[in-house]
């Protein structure tokens, strides 16, 4: 049971936060989540234009910043010390982050869309001050790690790429006001969208992943010499892209190619950890990481093909771009996360449930909170979507851009559906424990 293993041993609830810390994150991220997908089919018209424009930046922020990261710093509280065998440094700072943070992605989605650039530099400063705070509270977590494995390094390098991500949003934020990066405007945004989703989200993914998936699926990384060459390539392959990107230099492919193997290679390490599981069955949660890994190797071939340059027009080019952009956000990346939630969530909400009635009364299993029939529901309606929509901002479909945006938007409502049947556990029941049975114990 993956509640019984992520609080197995008898100092691992020492080492958890409170519940309160990491939900708070959680149901802000989702929330953000919700609303971007409800918010996509009034934009139809914008994700047929330029991508680079104040409406669909404002959707994008809202997703990077209000959903992603939220969610993974919400997950990086409970799940780092847990996984790292150390101790959570500051939960009153873990607190605080959040305000700030919350209110830096509001001021940051909300100046996008009215196109009021010191606003923006406001939210994106606010936003830099709650990565900072993050970044002290993992940096002296991380200090009382007794030993260092391959999750700690990938955790370690993910922080170290999300500081150099939000001190050069808050340039490029600052430059919509001065005009000192001389009008680079695309190239700089690339390089900063893969130093993004590289080195912050899909770094801690594939850290989070080499402890979880084997966690989840009742299996074990036996070998962690793949997971190590994967973690240096994809160190130097996206060091290489950042810069060769900024340059728009031709050896921007030779570093693509780097961070391909990188994925080929944990790919390979996730295969033979799902190989070897003694949990026949996938439920939701790995169904949705298992497809989000297939959806990865779609992402990187697209990746490739842009960065050899041989697509037939540049306008074809930054359709191509888009629907790549909005194929790892969806696809890649949030799948995985819903993916994960499904699994940590129910866990987190059993244990400061259920927990102390073990024994006393009848108690819900962790897996049936999360129940079966709307997670397959969120899960096809999320995938058709994604399809469509991946497919109609490439080649121009009105039609099916609206249809797909409207099927995400019923996903995003079905999703929530799921969330809130687990979080309503969290409110106590006000019929008291029977008498003999609170004695018998």
């Amino acid at each position: 049971m993956v509640g019984s293993k992520l609080g197995s041993g008898s100092s691992a609830p020492a080492r958890q936060p409170s519940l309160w810390v990491p939900l708070r994150y959680f149901v802000t991220a989702q929330a953000a989540f919700v609303t971007a997908l409800l918010w996509a089919p009034w934009q139809v018209s914008d994700l047929l234009d330029f991508y680079y424009q104040g409406h669909d930046l404002a959707l994008t922020h809202l997703l990077t910043l209000g959903w992603i990261t939220m969610t993974i710093m919400g997950a990086s509280f409970q799940l780092v010390p847990v996984a790292l065998e150390t101790t959570l440094w500051s939960e009153r700072l873990a607190c605080w982050q959040y305000w700030i943070m919350l209110f830096g992605v509001a001021l940051m989605v909300s100046h996008f869309w009215i196109g009021h650039h010191q606003g923006l530099a406001v939210g994106a400063g606010l936003v830099l001050v709650a990565v900072i705070l993050f970044l002290i509270n993992m940096g002296r977590t991380l200090w009382q790690l007794p030993r260092w494995d391959i999750v700690g390094r990938h955790v370690a390098a993910a922080l170290v790429y999300l500081a150099s991500v939000a001190i050069m949003g808050n340039l490029m934020a600052l430059d919509k006001i001065f005009d000192f990066l001389g009008g680079q405007v695309l190239r700089t945004i690339h390089a900063h969208i893969h130093l993004a989703g590289i080195g912050w989200v899909t770094m801690m993914i594939f850290g989070a992943s080499y402890k979880l998936i084997p966690m989840f699926s009742l299996s074990e990384l036996r070998d962690e010499r793949l997971a190590c060459w994967e973690f240096w390539l994809l160190q130097v392959g996206l060091v290489g892209l950042y810069v060769t990107l900024l340059l728009q230099s031709p050896w921007a492919t030779l570093f693509a190619l780097l961070i391909a193997a990188a994925v080929g290679l944990f790919l390979w390490t996730m295969r033979e950890v799902l190989r070897s599981r003694r949990r026949p069955r996938l439920d939701w949660g790995l169904r949705h990481s298992l497809t989000a890994m297939i959806t990865l190797v779609i992402v990187t071939i697209l990746g490739l093909w842009l960065g050899t340059g041989w697509v037939p027009s540049e306008e074809f080019a930054a359709r191509l771009a888009f629907g790549y952009g909005v194929l790892a956000l969806l696809g890649w990346i949030s799948v995985t996360i819903i993916g994960m939630m499904y699994k940590i969530i129910p866990f987190l909400v059993w244990h400061h449930r259920y927990s102390d009635l073990v024994g006393l009364r009848p108690v819900p299993a962790a897996t049936q909170l999360l129940g079966e029939s709307t997670p397959r529901m969120e899960y096809w309606l999320l995938h058709a979507g994604i399809v469509m929509t991946v497919v109609g901002v490439i080649f121009t479909s009105e039609l099916l851009l609206q249809v797909g945006t409207l099927v995400l938007a019923l996903a995003g409502l079905t999703f929530a559906v799921v969330v809130c049947r687990i979080y309503r556990h969290l409110v106590p029941r006000l019929t008291p424990l029977p008498e003999a049975q609170t004695v018998g114990a």
